[in-house]
């Protein structure tokens, strides 16, 4: 066990954040923590960092684990370089020197040994001799190429900083991994990379996400964060979907099964109390009412979101042409020779690096800046509704001012109605644009193309500060939405299943793939994880040093896997022999969902341990 938390509380002064926080997380797990924006994930993570201290309950952490937490900008120094705050992560250069230096005394101090061992055993755990492999492959999988290494960190964007000091928290590699929305400011190609080496680390993570993708891929269980209170799933983010509904389902049937039977107690009693030959039979229904639970299931405020963009008009079968168009900035060209034909009812979703043209594209097409080359033609009847990233500047505007400045026609109870079908009710229609989050900015906006009837949605990064929730709506508008799409999205989810092709911005060019299927395809069959040097001192010193790597690299992954393996497949016979115990149990007997619950893991547990011992006796054994 990395971390239990049992019965934790928080409060902010009156308010409470969360009432009951009990989970736990094992060596290799990897968990994510889900909940609508503002429920208290990130409080959660201050509270097992430290930075927070719980009004109650127990939070309990392995002795000697060392936690690592993603905190926007976490300890770079401006002045370094983006290669220099890698190499200073783990002090591997200090302790590099230290080791030579104690060398070098050895042979007229021999009482120096026990510290030349410390110090290397601190060298060895931190993966020392394998620095240079590891540094490289962090930055190059976390989209720093060569040439920005030498860059001060100080002229970095805040996006780079952000991928900068992921980077730096991955080669730390900490027994517990807590990252705070991860996937921001990451590119497609960047979070497939980060996918990969999380599924591959070492130690256990808790991941806050938004990204469906990201979580399905990456976390074998999902700890929910609702009404205050947590609630583990051992399963990935979508069947957890699956599963809550189903649970949800059960408790409405139950609770309207219940709220029947207290009717029928309520009205035999009335019926029956005013006489003597039943009014026993009364009474005793009156107390077989108060044994009943009418607490009725919690509420899940997200499912009365609704939202909708149904085009009032419809445009000429040519939407949009773009013929040999160039895009960039003064003195840069950032993506050339794009030719496009969009035609009505078509979906294209605009994906790529970060700096190679997306924002500038849209800004192109909506006629903001003038193409370096080409030409681009909007087509007839096109009624374009825009969603940029820059777009929440509403200033000192409330909700309801900000509707009915752009449409004075309507009055206050339309406005609210239309209000709260995105999730602003009551006293919330006045709260001042400062007191927005993103989510809620985000959500105003769709009210607004909601109202603006497109033929033509152009939208730049449209699940950005939305809660993983929210996004399913955003998905089921523009999946019933019957007019053309141009989206610049790194939400692969929504890409894959909004079915859209695919335009990706790569090194200066526009490539076009049918879906993001196809895109994967391509992509897969061309990443190099590691390339070759461009300068080479001789080829066959090259190949040596590349082998010798090599060498170290496979030697290092053979160990840890075995390793993994080792431990794993203990640790789920254990859960296995608990399992039986638990189902010998006549309580657990007694009750057939949780009966249902101890066998369907009971079989997971088995399945795994014969695959991974299929595994080790294949690679690994003696």
């Amino acid at each position: 066990m990395v971390l239990a938390l049992q019965n934790v509380r928080f409060s902010y002064g009156d308010f409470t954040v969360i009432e009951d926080a009990t989970f736990q997380m094992e060596e290799y797990d990897r968990v994510g923590l889900v909940g609508h924006n503002g429920c208290g994930k990130t409080t959660l993570l201050g509270i097992i960092t430290g930075n927070l201290i719980p009004d109650g309950g127990i939070v309990s952490i392995r002795n000697g684990a060392v936690i690592g937490y993603l905190r926007q900008d976490s300890g770079l120094h401006d002045e370094q370089t983006v290669l220099g705050e890698l190499r200073m992560a783990n002090n591997a250069d200090q302790l590099l020197e230290q080791m030579k230096s104690l060398e070098r005394r050895l042979e007229t101090d021999p009482s120096l040994l026990q510290e030349y061992e410390t110090v290397s055993s601190r060298y060895e755990a931190i993966d020392g001799y394998h620095l240079d492999y590891q540094i490289r492959r962090i930055l190059l999988g976390m989209g720093f190429p060569e040439e920005t290494w030498s860059k001060k960190v100080s002229v970095l964007s805040g996006g780079e900083k952000t991928r900068l000091s992921l980077a730096k928290l991955l080669l730390q590699t900490p027994d517990l991994l807590l990252l705070d929305e991860p996937t921001n400011h990451l590119d497609v190609e960047t979070l497939d990379w980060l996918e990969g080496y999380l599924r591959g680390y070492r130690g256990a993570v808790l991941v806050v996400s938004h990204d469906r993708h990201f979580l399905d891929n990456v976390c074998n269980k999902t700890v929910q964060l609702q009404n205050k209170r947590t609630k583990t799933f051992n399963c990935p983010f979508s069947e957890y979907l699956v599963r809550r509904e189903e649970e949800e389902r059960i408790e409405r049937a139950h609770y309207e099964q219940t709220m029947e039977k207290a009717e029928k107690y309520r009205d035999f009693a009335e019926r029956n109390m005013a006489r003597a030959s039943t009014r026993n039979m009364a009474k005793s229904r009156l107390k077989m009412l108060e044994r009943l639970d009418l607490t009725a299931p919690e509420d899940n405020s997200h499912t009365d979101i609704k939202f909708q963009i149904i085009p009032d008009s419809e445009p000429y079968k040519d939407v949009l042409t773009m013929t040999n168009v160039s895009v960039g900035v003064p003195g840069l060209m950032l993506c050339s020779g794009i030719d496009l034909l969009l035609q009505r009812g078509e979906r294209i979703a605009v994906i790529g690096r970060n700096g190679y043209g997306k924002t500038t594209l849209i800004r192109t097409i909506l006629g903001e800046i003038r193409p370096m080359t080409g030409r681009i033609v909007i087509g007839g009847g096109v009624r374009i509704g825009v969603q940029q990233q820059d777009l929440f500047k509403i200033e000192n505007e409330n909700p309801l001012m900000y509707i009915w400045d752009r449409y004075p026609q309507m009055d206050q109870l339309q406005i609210r109605k239309l209000l709260a079908l995105v999730g602003f009710r009551d006293e919330e229609v006045f709260t001042e644009a400062s007191g927005l989050s993103g989510g809620e900015l985000a959500r105003l906006n769709m009210a607004r193309l909601s109202l603006e009837h497109p033929n033509f949605l152009i939208l730049d990064e449209p699940t950005n500060h939305l809660d993983i929730f929210t996004k399913d709506i955003l998905f089921d508008a523009l999946n019933s939405y019957t007019g053309t799409l141009f989206m610049v999205s790194h939400d692969r989810w929504l890409i894959e299943n909004l079915n859209c092709r695919i335009m990706f911005l790569d090194d200066g060019t526009a490539r076009f793939f049918d879906d993001y299927a196809d895109f994967r395809n391509y992509t897969q069959a061309s990443r190099t994880v590691i390339p070759e040097e461009k300068e080479p001192k001789t080829q066959k010193k090259r190949e040596e040093t590349l082998s010798a790597k090599e060498n170290r690299r496979q030697k290092a992954e053979y160990r840890q896997r075995k390793s993994f393996l080792e431990k794993r497949i203990e640790e789920l016979e254990a859960e296995e022999k608990q399992i039986e115990e638990e189902l010998k149990d006549p309580q657990i007997a007694s009750d057939a969902k949780a009966l249902n619950d101890l066998c369907i893991r009971l079989d997971e547990v088995k399945n795994e341990v014969l695959e991974l011992t299929d595994e080790y006796l294949e690679n690994y054994a003696d």
